[in-house]
């Protein structure tokens, strides 16, 4: 587990396009976690998102827990950038699926629970790309109570200054 603690590379997710931490629109800025030293991860900060998803598919990383597990956080956020949606709900739901397991397993002393609430943020990213603020919304609170973390405090602040999320909210209540 020592191994994905530190690659965890920020994304932030804007209009049509990713790029590493710089918001080509202000407006539109949501931040994703990737593996960089994983299937995937260092074509995902080359911007090469179909040879992330070419990578990171690959069967054999599937051979350890943590491999799969950074290999399908990998496809999430190529996928979501790509806006090719059926692909990212399937990775980002196996990445969650395996984030809970990791996080669960023996020898995993940490209160917190990392590659959850990384698999959390970047599943609340898809939902928000897709329409689904109020799912999103969900998504960066579960995140936030389990991380010291900043991104889904962030995506959370960013998501609830918007006019999209406000309305989505107003016509829950009603």
């Amino acid at each position: 587990m020592n191994r994905l603690k530190g690659s965890l590379s920020a994304y932030a997710v804007v209009g049509a396009a990713a790029l590493s931490i710089v918001a080509v629109d202000a407006r539109a800025a949501l931040e994703m976690g990737a593996y960089s030293n994983a299937p995937g991860g260092k074509e995902i900060e080359a911007r090469d998102y179909d040879a992330a998803i070419a990578s990171a598919s690959s069967p054999s990383w599937r051979h350890d827990a943590e491999a799969a597990l950074s290999a399908a956080t990998n496809l999430c956020v190529a996928y979501t950038v790509k806006r090719e949606l059926e692909g990212a709900y399937a990775a980002c739901a196996e990445a969650l699926t395996l984030a809970r397991r990791v996080d669960k397993a023996p020898g995993a002393r940490l209160r917190e629970s990392p590659a959850t609430a990384r698999a959390l943020t970047n599943r609340g990213v898809l939902r928000a790309v897709a329409g689904d603020s109020l799912g999103a919304a969900d998504d960066f609170r579960a995140a936030d109570r389990l991380t010291k973390w900043a991104a889904p405090s962030r995506n959370l602040a960013h998501l609830e200054s918007s006019p999209v999320h406000r309305l989505a909210m107003a016509r829950a209540a009603n």
